[in-house]
């Protein structure tokens, strides 16, 4: 029997005290009782049993039974770098990337892209679905996500902190080679979603000038969101056949 899952971002203490957004879930949504027991995820590599000792005042004390602790991956990292899709759609996006088990979602500013607000809480909206949908899936490691960047600047960044990284982008040309027939390794892999509008000729320039290969999804026109779903079923896919 599988146990509920629950997130606390810090699992050190014998004793864990839930609160918030989790605590009512535990409460209010699933109903759990002292006693019982429930799986806690700290989307760092730890993941802990723990049992119900105490519900009180909107937050639940928990006492450790057994702990694991998993190392970070190492290579064969996968990034998803999507366009802003409009309205939900970037929140399925994030949702489901998540599932798949890509390990960071780097938003991009495209020229022809969706303009971002940048408020604030959209970072947090975007955490508490990455949270949400790594509860479902079992995932022990939460998908890092940033905050949305101009494509030059975020090509450079994961230069620096993915020292042998490899770069592809979506392209509808007949010319581009299939994502399916791209050999990658254990190597960390990037891949560009564009915007509606399509990259412009100074991001096809900045892109080429980091080495990306344009690769095709399909024959026909996808909207930013499912062409990220695609380039993370496809590039997971690969990564866990290939890389222990």
């Amino acid at each position: 029997m599988q146990l509920h899952r629950f997130y606390c971002n810090s699992i050190v203490d014998p004793t864990i005290e839930l609160t918030g957004t989790e605590a009512h879930h535990l409460i209010s949504v699933m109903r759990m009782r002292e006693g019982e027991d429930v799986e806690l995820f700290d989307g760092a590599g730890t993941v802990a049993e723990a049992k119900i000792c105490e519900i009180v005042k909107g937050k639940a004390i928990l006492r450790i039974v057994k702990i694991q602790r998993y190392p970070p991956r190492t290579t064969g990292r996968i990034i998803i770098a999507p366009g802003i899709a409009k309205g939900e759609r970037f929140d399925w996006l994030i949702e489901k990337c998540t599932e798949l088990r890509t390990d960071r979602i780097m938003p991009v500013i495209f020229e022809r892209g969706v303009k971002t607000a940048g408020n604030p809480k959209v970072l947090e909206r975007w955490k508490n679905i990455v949270i949400s949908a790594a509860k479902q899936s079992k995932r022990r490691f939460l998908p890092r996500i940033d905050t949305p960047e101009p494509l030059c600047d975020v090509l450079e960044i994961l230069e620096q902190e993915y020292p042998r990284i490899q770069f592809v982008a979506g392209s509808l040309s007949p010319d581009a080679s299939p994502l399916t027939g791209q050999i990658f390794g254990d190597a960390d892999v990037a891949a560009f979603v564009g915007p509606e509008g399509g990259f412009t000729d100074a991001e096809m320039d900045c892109l080429k000038k980091h080495n990306a290969h344009f690769v095709r999804l399909t024959g026909t026109v996808l909207r930013t969101e499912t062409a990220a779903l695609a380039f993370a079923t496809v590039l997971c896919a690969l990564r866990d056949i290939n890389v222990k």
